[in-house]
C-alpha cells in the first residue's frame, strides 16, 4: 500500500500545517520539567503521528509510542505509564512519551482513565505528547491542562505537491482534471489521497468512469439496494460520498451522516415493515460483521485493510438485501414518528432544565431517572387547575406536565 510505502519519516518531507509543526518543535526544544504536555488535535491523515515519529528520530529521542485507546481505564494506563516516568532509556537517550488517540480513553468516572492521565501529566519527568482526532467534550479538562496545537486537513495546494512528488517517484502521470478530482475527493486526508491515487493508477476500479461527481449518501444507498449484480454494487459504493468511521474515535456530524454502515443500518431498521424477521436478523448479523471489521482496523490502525471494506460489505449484504425495496432513511425510526418525537423532545428538554435545578442534578439525569417516577407520583394527585409550578412564567411548564400525565393515563 502506498499509504505505508510513502509514509513520511524525514523532517523535510512534510507538507502542510507548517505553523503547527513549528510550534511542536519549539515546545520540545524548550521543554523543562513542569512544562505543560502537548496535545495535537486534528483529523486522521494530517501527519500527526508521522511527524512525531520523525521528530523523535531527528532529535535523538527514545520514543515510546502507545495507543491510549487500547488501555482506556486507570488500572491499565497506570501499569504502563508509571514505570516510564521513573525509568531511563537503556540506550542513554532522552525519553519521549507519545500517547496517540487519547480521545478513545474512557471518560466515565468509574473507569478513571482521563482523570488519572490529567493528574499524572502535571508532574511528569519526561516530555509527553498526546494526539486526538477531535475536541471531544469529555476531553475538556485534559485539554485545559495541556498546550494545544491543531493540525488541519491539508490544503489543496499541499495535496497537489504531495501528489506531484508521488507521481515522479512512481514515474507515472495523470492529467490535471484527474489530479483535481483526486485532491477534492481526499478532503485533505493524506492517507486517503495516497490510497485513491494507487487505486486509480493500478486499475482496480475507475472512480471517474461513469459518473463525473460523487453520489450522495442517499443516492448511493438507494442504488446499492437496487443494484443488479455484485460488480455494480461495488461501483456504486466506490462512487458514493460515503466513508467508514469508528464511534471509538468520535466524528463530526458531517462524517456521521456519511457513515455507510450507519446509513445502511438506519435504512434497514426504518423499513422494518417490508422485511421479514428472518431476513432482518440475517441482514443485521452481516452488517455487524462489517462493523467489527471496520472497528478492528481503527483499533489496530491497519489502515491498508480499509480498502477492502467495500468488498466485505458487499459479500455480507448483497444477497441478503436483494428484492427488498429498501429506501434510504437518515433515522432508524419510521418517518411519521419523527415529527412527534422531535416536538415532544423539545418540550421535555425545557422541563428537564427547570427540574434539574429543583433536583440539583443535570437535565440528562432528570430525563433518565427522575421524570417518569415523578409523573407516576403526580398521576393521581389533584392540583387546582393543574398548576404544578407557582410562578406566572411557568404556564408552559404546567401545560407540559399535564400533557405528560395524560399520556401516562392513556397507556
Amino acid at each position: 500500500m502506498w499509504s505505508e510505502k510513502y509514509r513520511l519519516n524525514i523532517m523535510d518531507g512534510f507538507v502542510g500545517n507548517e505553523k503547527s509543526r513549528l510550534d511542536v518543535l519549539k515546545w520540545i526544544k524548550t521543554w523543562i520539567k513542569g512544562t505543560k504536555p502537548l496535545i495535537l488535535i486534528g483529523p486522521p491523515g494530517t501527519g500527526k503521528t508521522s511527524f512525531i515519529t520523525s521528530m523523535a528520530s531527528f532529535l535523538n529521542y527514545d520514543l515510546v509510542e502507545l495507543n491510549a485507546s487500547d488501555f482506556r481505564n486507570k488500572v491499565n494506563l497506570e501499569s504502563i505509564i508509571q514505570p516510564l516516568l521513573t525509568n531511563t532509556s537503556i540506550f542513554g537517550k532522552k525519553l519521549l512519551l507519545f500517547l496517540d488517540e487519547v480521545d478513545g480513553i474512557s471518560g466515565r468516572d468509574d473507569y478513571g482513565g482521563l482523570s488519572f492521565l490529567i493528574s499524572t501529566i502535571k508532574n511528569s519527568n519526561i516530555p509527553i505528547i498526546m494526539a486526538a482526532n477531535s475536541k471531544n467534550p469529555k476531553m475538556k479538562e485534559l485539554i485545559k491542562n495541556c498546550k494545544m496545537v491543531e493540525f488541519l486537513p491539508l490544503s489543496p495546494f499541499s495535496c497537489y505537491l504531495l501528489l506531484q512528488n508521488l507521481l515522479e517517484k512512481e514515474n507515472l502521470s495523470l492529467d490535471m482534471d484527474q489530479k483535481l478530482k483526486l485532491i477534492e475527493k481526499s478532503k485533505g486526508d493524506m492517507r486517503s489521497l495516497l490510497n485513491l491515487v494507487q487505486t486509480k493508477l493500478q486499475g482496480k476500479y475507475d472512480s471517474f468512469k461513469t459518473l463525473s461527481q460523487d453520489l450522495s449518501v442517499e443516492d448511493g444507498v438507494n442504488l446499492f439496494f437496487s443494484a443488479e449484480n455484485i460488480s455494480q454494487a461495488k461501483t456504486i459504493l466506490f462512487q458514493s460520498d460515503v466513508i467508514y468511521t469508528s464511534p471509538r474515535f468520535g466524528s463530526s456530524p458531517d462524517e456521521r451522516a456519511r457513515d455507510i454502515v450507519y446509513a445502511l443500518f438506519s435504512s434497514i431498521v426504518a423499513n422494518e415493515k417490508r422485511i421479514s424477521i428472518t431476513d432482518m436478523a440475517k441482514i443485521l448479523d452481516g452488517l455487524s460483521e462489517v462493523d467489527l471489521y471496520v472497528n478492528k482496523i481503527f483499533k489496530n490502525r491497519n489502515w491498508h485493510l480499509l480498502r477492502y471494506a467495500n468488498d466485505v460489505l458487499v459479500s455480507k449484504l448483497f444477497d441478503a438485501t436483494r428484492g427488498l425495496n429498501v429506501k434510504y432513511s437518515q433515522y432508524n425510526i419510521p418517518f411519521p414518528l419523527i415529527g412527534s418525537i422531535f416536538i415532544r423532545g423539545q418540550s421535555t428538554r425545557m422541563l428537564g432544565k427547570t427540574l434539574s435545578k429543583i433536583f440539583h442534578t443535570n437535565s440528562s439525569d432528570v430525563g433518565m431517572y427522575y421524570l417518569l417516577p415523578m409523573l407516576y407520583v403526580l398521576k393521581d394527585l389533584r392540583y387546582s387547575g393543574n398548576v404544578f409550578f407557582n410562578t406566572d412564567d411557568d404556564d408552559k411548564l404546567n401545560e407540559i406536565i399535564s400533557k405528560e400525565q395524560e399520556r401516562l393515563k392513556n397507556r
